[in-house]
């Protein structure tokens, strides 16, 4: 729009809102003006030279040297006010009724105190408007329009602020009057746009470039098609939203998707529900209800059948599906990746998309994977993206995904020591102390087995393996794990049945205490028929040691000042090497990391970070790593118990 066409763009503008109201809110629109309606007319007549000359000389009296800002001067010259400016404002003054605002809240004093040491030009102007500005506002739901002629543009144009007092927020900026009103044009269609019975030309070319988005999207054409999904949702059309909703789920991690909570509805039952319950669990949200759908008893038993789903996502036991080719391809992603593999597990999912299948016309991503609990974590943001970028649902042949997204690399060991995953991993537990044990050639299964002081639990992350053993109102329940497995090859997918795989039983928190006197040596009873490493890191320690076939065969300890090795260690495993410093390891954690990288490329064996920080594994208690006090031993156990 440019400045001159205020007068067609206005009596359209009119005639859109009479249509809108009339569809969406009939009992109001009976209650209009009757010269509104007749008219189809929003503004007034035009402000003529003498008012427009009086309200320049009010302005200069006002003390303010600028020329009134183009747009405004022009809109005057068309419409001397407007009625229904947006949602909360009623009536835009005309050049007589435009004044000084007076800061009546003394506002100004408030932002100016609040105004840090190192505030910038631009928010000490803004603190400044509130006693400079000029009120636009004349009838309102607790909003003022004002006009700030402190922040003139090199076009000549006046900054305009919109405060609704009710909200608490900071007033929101538009660069200039003719952009707040095309801002508030646009609240015509968010206000009464999405009612179905409301249609015009703008909705009839919305609608049809929502449906051509919908069809590039599928092609894969992702940015375009969210360019215009977006404009087409931000003026209220409810599919737009729909779609757009659903891809922004899979780009950002979560979500909240507009489908009816019908749970005889494909769509919302299998998408939909787990990714609101995500989301929920996320923001750590305690009322369930939240979630489930209206309380009525129209809803009742989509209510039941939902939380049926919040339950086995809760307990991390829920497994997303789908039809088709696609379902079965999850299924083997969700095994992979179960047990640490996900690479290999987004590798599985990016090769099936072609052969998605949607539930409806309005679905075009399988978003609900995000509600999976061992599937979610794999799907981040960025592989979102690719996900979103290969065609499917029968709209063109797949595309590659490119290499980088799809190498498994071997993480080693180093990791281990990184300050961003010392300091916090997922829920943010400190990892000032681990411990594992990799056992060659044992599947995960039995591992776990062999290991676990009982049967495998489900899937967690760090923080809900902490939450698991250390629950206030609950005994500790001893050492737990987490179970996985990882393959010797970097770029290679590891086979259930290879010899040379090896599977770990990681376990992770600020105290493990560790006793030399009284280890139990886990890796010696489980190396039997096989190799097992063990490494223990806590504060100034650092524990390695290698069994074969039931008998320890070399290790050494670095506790501080003291240190010792024993059996036929390797050279580059020595101690005196990896810790050459006499009093212990370094704190800075060099040690730590030279010795880990010393490990993995010694026997050609990681530990998969993504897995262990971001993702989930299955479960188990381990049995004790130090054994009970014996005859003449002594052993304190505190409780801390929260006021």
């Amino acid at each position: 729009m440019e400045i001159f066409e205020w007068g067609p763009w206005l009596e359209r503008w009119s005639g859109e809102w009479l249509d809108a109201l009339a569809e969406s809110e009939p009992e109001e629109f009976e209650e209009l003006d009757e010269d509104i309606v007749r008219n189809r007319w929003l503004g007034f007549g035009p402000a003529g030279p003498a008012r427009m000359a009086a309200l320049e000389e009010r302005v200069r009296g006002w003390g303010i040297a600028a020329p009134l800002p183009p747009s405004l001067r022009s809109f005057l010259e068309v419409t001397n006010g407007w009625r229904y400016a947006g949602g909360s404002v009623y009536l835009l003054a005309g050049a007589d009724d435009i004044v000084p605002y007076g800061d009546p809240f003394d506002l100004q004093k408030v932002c100016e105190r609040n105004l840090g040491e190192n505030a910038g030009e631009h928010e000490v102007r803004q603190a400044g408007m509130w006693g400079r500005a000029l009120q636009l506002s004349l009838d309102s739901d607790m909003t003022d329009v004002l006009l700030d002629p402190g922040d003139v543009g090199e076009d000549g144009e006046w900054p305009v602020y919109v405060h609704h007092g009710w909200s608490g927020d900071e007033p929101e900026r538009y660069e200039s009057f003719r952009v707040f009103m095309e801002e508030m044009y646009r609240d015509v269609y968010r206000s009464g746009g999405h009612d179905p019975g409301f249609e015009n030309a703008v909705t009839r070319e919305l609608d049809g470039r929502v449906e051509e988005a919908r069809l590039a999207c599928l092609r894969g054409e992702l940015d375009d098609a969210l360019t215009v999904l977006g404009e087409a949702a931000d003026l209220g059309r409810p599919r737009a939203r729909l779609l757009d909703a659903q891809l922004r789920a899979l780009l950002q991690g979560h979500g909240w998707v507009p489908v009816d909570p019908r749970m005889d509805d494909p769509l919302y039952a299998g998408e939909v529900l787990p990714t609101r319950i995500r989301g929920h669990l996320r923001e750590g949200r305690t009322d369930d209800r939240f979630v489930l759908g209206p309380v009525t008893d129209d809803y009742a038993s989509d209510r039941e059948r939902a939380e049926v789903v919040l339950e086995q996502i809760k307990g991390r036991t829920y497994e997303y599906a789908s039809p088709g080719a696609f379902g079965h391809a999850v299924k083997e992603a969700r095994e992979l990746a179960r047990w640490g593999d996900t690479d290999g597990a987004w590798r599985v999912i990016a090769g099936a998309v072609p052969r998605w299948e949607p539930y409806t016309d309005d679905h075009v991503a399988p978003f609900g994977l995000l509600g999976d609990p061992v599937l979610g974590p794999v799907i981040t943001p960025e592989r979102g993206r690719e996900l979103l970028r290969i065609p499917r649902a029968g709209q063109g042949e797949a595309v590659p995904v490119p290499a980088a997204t799809v190498e498994s690399v071997q993480d080693g060991l180093a990791w281990l020591a990184d300050e961003a995953c010392a300091a916090g991993g997922t829920g943010g537990l400190r990892r000032d102390a681990y411990r594992f044990v990799l056992v060659e050639g044992a599947r995960p299964e039995e591992l776990a087995e062999r290991f676990g002081a009982g049967e495998v639990e489900p899937v967690a992350n760090e923080a809900e393996v902490f939450e698991l053993q250390y629950a206030w109102q609950r005994e500790r329940r001893g050492p737990m794990a987490r179970i996985g497995a990882v393959g010797p090859a970097a770029g290679a997918m590891p086979q259930r049945d290879a010899v040379d795989r090896w599977s770990f039983a990681f376990e992770s928190h600020r105290m493990l205490g560790h006793n030399p006197d009284r280890l139990t040596h886990p890796g010696t009873e489980l190396s039997r028929g096989t190799r097992a490493l063990t490494v223990w890191r806590e504060g100034g320690l650092f524990h390695f040691a290698c069994a074969e076939d039931g008998e320890e065969c070399y290790g050494f300890t670095v506790h501080r000042a003291n240190r010792v090795q024993w059996g036929d260690l390797p050279a580059e495993l020595s101690p005196d090497h990896l810790f050459p410093d006499p009093a212990g390891p370094a704190p800075d954690r060099s040690d730590e990391r030279r010795a880990l990288r010393a490990i993995a490329d010694a026997y050609d064996v990681s530990l998969p970070r993504f897995a262990l920080t971001k993702g989930r594994l299955p479960t188990v208690l381990t049995r004790p790593w130090t054994r009970p006090a014996g005859p003449g031993e002594v052993s304190v156990t505190i409780t801390v118990t929260p006021r």
